[in-house]
């Protein structure tokens, strides 16, 4: 029982790379503020039902075509790595993640869909998962049988495509 399936709703944060940030100009070093403004607009734009605390960008960047930095978005539980490269010497940046951020909903679908039994399914209590690629996710399956199941999914890339690996 080993497919993948890109999930619905999941939106990678690489697909937001395509759209360029452009913070002011003037100044030897990027404006930390426009750094972080960027990536919470990006954030928001591609998660708009996700709720995230403080986006924390390095001071003291260069503002230079080609220069990188990483900034962290604090998620409920968890953090998201975002990786920020600038396209020009006027503070454009292009943003993307090692990370996938699937919607727990996903999850219980894709779990509940592939089950060979109606099922309850329950991912945990987050509305979205943070996972890089190889990493496993486990979800619980309540069967209409009344037995319960332990089912890994390990995450395939930053889309959120993911494979059942283990029912136990």
């Amino acid at each position: 029982m080993s497919r993948s399936v890109r999930l619905l709703f999941a939106v990678a944060l690489v697909a937001v790379a395509v759209a360029s940030a452009v913070v002011a100009a003037g100044a030897a070093d990027l404006p930390r503020t426009a750094a972080r403004r960027a990536v919470e607009r990006s954030v928001h734009e591609a998660y708009p039902d996700l709720t995230f605390g403080n986006v924390a960008c390095p001071t003291g960047v260069e503002r230079k075509r080609g220069v990188s930095f990483t900034c962290t978005v604090q998620l409920p539980g968890t953090f998201l790595i975002v990786d920020a490269k600038q396209t020009d010497g006027s503070g454009a940046i292009d943003l993307t993640t090692q990370q996938a951020l699937i919607p727990t909903q996903a999850l219980r679908e894709f779990v509940a869909q592939n089950a060979s039994l109606p099922a309850t399914v329950d991912c945990g209590p987050s509305l979205f998962r943070v996972a890089r690629a190889g990493q496993v996710v486990s979800c619980s399956a309540a069967l209409a049988d009344g037995t319960t199941r332990q089912v890994d999914l390990t995450v395939q890339d930053t889309a959120g495509n993911v494979t059942v690996t283990a029912v136990r």
